[in-house]
């Protein structure tokens, strides 16, 4: 069977099979060295080497397409070979996808690892993110090989529609087996990514809880309390939560009290002295903004005082527990040696005539059991 089939080949058939290989050789090197050059352009410009390391995944898999190629279009110029045009074609797609499929897996080893560590480095969560570049890995790459296997199966006339339904149909039972794992698995993927919490800042949550994060997790977060206790929270809840995070955008914070003083006290006076306090407070405390300018304002006119507030500045949160605490003490002290009086909450009764004072220190009378 073969000679009859290469029976009819002549020397001109066989003269340009072996040119297009040739040329698909050639074309396969100057390939190579084009890419050689961009990579060492893009390595020279470029502040990462993802460019360069993309094209490497890329220029080898492009020359093997092209020597395929070559063979592909000499053996289609054999007149012997005619009658097997559909059985060709079929075959060189089904090489040309398998060259996608490893091109495809190549490429997005390198930019998945890329992605997340730079997601890590911009979230300083480079070392929990670095733990998600395997699995991603492992996942997309066998997503691309399920996909280059379907198409080669409709390549070759082979039904994939009960295939992808059954695939379908396996996913959403998965999917409803685990929809509490995926949902931390997915919050702790934003959470990581949103970057708004890290490993070792300080957080508060709505429900008073307040800790330091010792590690974000795929499935709960765990946060040390200041009793030295740990507490884990699924990820699904620290998402849906309303957070604060004492050191996030800077560990600084401001310090608020609120101070009232009588009304017959000379504000200005006690402007005076407030401020002269809080700045002794913030040079003599450790934890404290020394260079920081206290402030007064005041905001109101309370029942028994004239309210205001006062505005410190610490270092970080468990440091603004002391600043407070030290200018407590020396405000209470200082205005004791001023005079100024922080008045107990009272209420002042006027009597508008003679009758209304007789009823009032009157007393309760006996009332005569009927």
């Amino acid at each position: 069977m073969n000679e009859e089939l290469f029976a009819n080949v002549t020397i001109g058939d066989l003269v340009y099979l072996g040119s297009a290989i040739l040329m698909g050789l050639v074309l396969s090197l100057v390939t190579r060295l084009i890419s050689n050059r961009l990579k060492d352009k893009l390595r020279k410009r470029a502040r990462t080497n993802i460019g360069a390391q993309l094209v490497d995944d890329m220029d080898g898999t492009l020359a093997l397409w092209i020597v395929v190629g070559s063979v592909y279009l000499g053996l289609l110029g054999l007149p012997p070979l005619g009658d097997y045009l559909s059985a060709l074609q079929r075959g060189f797609t089904v090489v040309s996808i398998l060259l996608v499929v490893y091109a495809g897996i190549r490429v997005q080893r390198d930019a998945i690892a890329w992605t997340i560590r730079r997601i890590g480095r911009r979230t300083g969560q480079a070392k929990v993110l670095n733990s998600l570049v395997p699995v991603s890995k492992q996942i997309a790459s066998i997503g691309i090989l399920a996909m280059g296997v379907l198409v080669i199966l409709d390549q070759l006339g082979i039904s994939i529609a009960p295939l992808v339904a059954g695939m379908g149909i396996s996913g959403l039972a998965v999917a409803l087996a685990l929809q509490g794992t995926l949902t931390n698995f997915f919050a702790g993927l934003n959470v990581m990514t949103d970057g708004s919490i890290r490993e070792g800042d300080f957080v508060g949550l709505d429900s008073g809880m307040i800790g330091t994060v010792e590690q974000i997790g795929w499935r709960s977060t765990r946060i040390r309390l200041l009793a030295n206790n740990m507490v884990m929270i699924p990820n699904s809840k620290l998402a849906d939560n309303v957070s604060i995070n004492y050191n996030y955008p800077v560990e600084e914070m401001s310090v608020y009290l609120q101070v009232g003083v009588a009304y017959s006290s000379d504000l200005n006076h006690v402007e005076r002295v407030t401020v002269e306090v809080a700045k002794k407070v913030l040079e003599e405390t450790p934890g404290a903004v020394r260079e920081f300018e206290p402030s007064i304002w005041y905001t109101d006119f309370g029942d028994s005082n004239i309210n205001f507030w006062v505005v410190l500045r610490a270092d970080g949160y468990l440091d603004s527990w002391l600043v407070q605490h030290n200018f407590v003490k020396a405000l209470s002290h200082r205005y004791n040696e001023e005079g100024i009086e922080i008045s107990f909450p009272a209420r002042n009764i006027f009597m508008r005539n003679g009758a209304t004072e007789a009823r009032l220190t009157e007393g309760p009378r006996k009332v005569d059991a009927v």
